[in-house]
């Protein structure tokens, strides 16, 4: 239960950072559902980068090192997406 609630987390922190990036870095031709989705899917790379140090352990994604990857992979990719999009526009 405890994997399903911590992915719970992760996929709110990456609709959260997406929602973010669509406010604050705006782009002409840029769809808010893709925003969200590489949001999504940044937290979820993220988390499992941060909670690769807890293998040997109990890599339970609700640990700080997998909060802090989701929150960090998915402003990264969120943001990442709006730049190539402002780019390429």
């Amino acid at each position: 239960m405890d994997f399903i609630a911590g992915f719970a987390v992760w996929i709110a922190i990456g609709l959260v950072a997406g929602f973010l990036a669509r406010t604050f870095y705006r782009a002409a031709d840029v769809v808010t559902g893709l925003t969200l989705l590489f949001g999504v899917f940044g937290a979820f790379i993220g988390g499992m980068l941060g909670t690769a140090a807890y293998v040997h352990h109990a890599p339970l994604p609700l640990r700080v090192g997998g909060l802090i990857g989701a929150t960090a992979g998915a402003l990264f990719f969120s943001t990442l997406y709006h730049f190539i999009a402002k780019k390429v526009t």
